[in-house]
Formats: structure tokens, C-alpha cells, sequence
């Protein structure tokens, strides 16, 4: 990544003290209680969560529970066992709400690319799907929620996609950066946390800039599979002019790599994040390996490309014709 110091923005500081995270709290809380409430289209319903096992999830919960009255919840899946469903069925105890469990199997799935493999139009052609976990995700959820659409018609999911890359994202590659941040900028005396916190405000600014072209991940596909159900998708974390200061927190106070922050907003609302974790939805659904093995197959013939995303790729680019390749199971 190109650092300017120009484009460095103050970060936000809190007490790293139960005082301090409280205050947090409280401010990120009303936040997403008033982007909740203001984006709402069915308010003669309660809205219904998308429950999975992870943090963001739960926080989510959390608040609906106690400012909109939440009773229901969907988790959907392609594995019953999982780590991500067992810890979802204790979140959803814990809040005293309902869940209801949405599973697709593997051979459903692979039935729906089979189908979609010999037809030169159907509803994954010109998706914006170009990754394996878009494919693995779209399909989950679309053949999940289909099997519950007279459920959710007229209703508004909530859903978490985006908070970790609100936060700053979990992932610790991007921080390999620190060493060449305290280095370019000698002269602002950059310790550590401070170069965390300005490539975690780099890493979001790049992902909201509306001129950036790049994949801008799945939570898209989310919103187009709720209004093509009936439905309203409230994406409460996708929201850069009201949250952003979420991201400019100091790196130390948030620790996005343990997700800190939200599991404090969670104890602050009297709940226990102890068994929630980051969930990587990768992990969650329990079929992404075998998914990627299969368009790897897939993309090994002379006919397609060379990786599982030139495969997810012909499926889906309304440009190409589909070729005959069967899948290898």
C-alpha cells in the first residue's frame, strides 16, 4: 500500500479503561440503533437477525434484542456440526430468541452450478461473483433462503457483513506494513500502534473510496438476494459517514485481531462474548475447502483457466459461452 501523509487522519483515542470502553460503547451502540431504525422498511414487523457464531453477530443481536424488541433469528449453513452453529445455538440462548436453522447440502449446491454450467442464461450470469467464497456464499444463502421465503418476505434482516473491515480487519498480513510506515515518516516520531492504526484507516479508506473499481466483497450479493426474496437488508456496519470513527479508534483500544472492541460493547450491554470468536465465514458454511477443490478441478481442464476464481469466472461473465466441462464430482 502508497501511505501520503496528507491522507493520515487523527485517530480516535478512549481511556484504556472499563470508563473508556463504556463511553465507546455507548457512542457506537446509538449509532447503530439510529442507522437500524432509519433504514428499516417493515416496521409493522420485528426485524429478524442473521445469526452466525461470531462477535460482530452477537453485538448485533445484542442491540436488537434490547431496542427493537428482536425474537427471531436465521442461521444458515451447509454443515450441522460446525463450530460457527454450535457457538450461533448459545448466542441465541443466551439472548433468549429464536433460531431458526437453514441447512444446505453440498450435492445441492453442486446440482445448482451443474444447472447453471449448460444454460446460457441463468441467475448467476453477470453477478458480481468473482471470487470462490462469493460463489460459496451466494449460493448458501440464496438456496437457504429460499427455503424459507414466506418467512422473511416483507421483513428486515440484519446482517453483519462489513464490521471487520470497519474495525480494521482481522487479518494480520496487512500489518507486515509497519515496519515501512515508521521508516517513510521519520519526522512524526511513529511508535507501533500508531503505524497499526494508520494502515487499518488506509485499508478502509480503500475500501469505501467509490472511485475504487476493485471487488468490494460479498455483502452486495446479500441486499440483491433480499429484494429479489421480498425482504429488506439492513447492512448496519456499512455506514462510513456515521461509523467511521469506529475505524480511526487507536489500534491498541480496538485490537481488531482479537476483535476486542465489540466483545467489550457486548459485556456493556450485560452479555457474554466469551464463547463468540472471529468467525471466517470461509470456516462457517464447512464446505469452502471442498468447494475450492472441486474449481480447482474444475479450472485444471484445457478449457477453462488456471484457478478456482477462472472457473467461479465462466460461470458467471455473461461474455462467455459456457463449456461443456462436467464437474469432477
Amino acid at each position: 500500500m502508497i501511505y501520503l501523509e496528507e491522507e493520515f487522519r487523527e485517530p480516535v483515542k478512549y481511556e484504556l479503561s472499563k470508563k473508556g470502553y463504556d463511553e465507546a460503547s455507548e457512542r457506537y451502540v446509538n449509532d447503530l440503533i439510529h442507522i437500524i431504525g432509519d433504514n428499516r422498511k417493515f416496521k409493522d414487523k420485528l426485524p429478524v437477525l442473521m445469526l452466525s457464531g461470531g462477535v460482530d453477530s452477537m453485538m448485533l443481536g445484542c442491540i436488537l434484542k434490547q431496542s427493537f424488541g428482536l425474537e427471531d433469528s436465521i442461521t444458515v449453513g451447509c454443515v450441522q456440526d460446525t463450530k460457527d452453529i454450535e457457538v450461533s445455538e448459545d448466542t441465541a440462548s443466551q439472548l433468549g430468541i429464536n433460531q431458526k436453522q437453514v441447512f444446505v447440502t453440498l450435492e445441492e449446491i453442486l446440482d445448482t452450478m451443474r444447472s447453471c454450467m449448460y444454460t446460457d442464461d441463468h441467475f448467476l450470469r453477470g453477478k458480481n461473483i468473482t471470487t470462490t467464497f462469493d460463489l460459496v456464499y451466494y449460493l448458501t444463502f440464496k438456496l437457504c433462503l429460499q427455503k424459507v421465503n414466506v418467512e422473511i418476505e416483507n421483513t428486515d434482516l440484519v446482517q453483519g457483513d462489513g464490521a471487520d473491515t470497519l474495525l480494521g480487519s482481522i487479518s494480520v498480513f496487512m500489518y507486515k506494513d509497519v515496519p515501512v510506515v515508521i521508516r517513510k515518516f521519520p519526522h512524526l516520531e511513529i511508535d507501533k500502534d500508531r503505524a497499526k492504526t494508520i494502515i487499518k484507516q488506509k485499508f478502509y479508506r480503500d475500501k469505501i473510496d467509490p472511485n475504487n473499481t476493485k471487488h468490494k466483497g460479498s455483502g452486495q450479493l446479500f441486499v440483491e438476494l433480499s429484494e429479489e426474496l421480498g425482504a429488506n437488508a439492513i447492512m448496519a456496519f456499512k455506514h462510513p459517514d456515521i461509523l467511521r470513527w469506529v475505524n480511526d479508534l487507536e489500534y491498541k483500544f480496538s485490537r481488531p485481531d482479537i476483535k476486542l472492541f465489540p466483545k467489550k460493547v457486548i459485556e456493556y450491554l450485560g452479555y457474554d462474548p466469551i464463547k463468540v470468536d472471529r468467525t471466517i465465514m470461509e470456516q462457517g458454511t464447512g464446505i469452502y475447502d471442498i468447494m475450492k477443490i472441486v474449481l480447482e478441478l474444475m479450472a485444471s481442464s484445457s478449457q477453462s483457466g488456471k484457478s478456482p476464481n477462472s472457473a467461479v469466472k465462466e460461470l458467471v461473465n455473461t461474455k462467455l459461452k459456457p463449456k461443456s466441462v462436467e464437474l469432477p464430482i
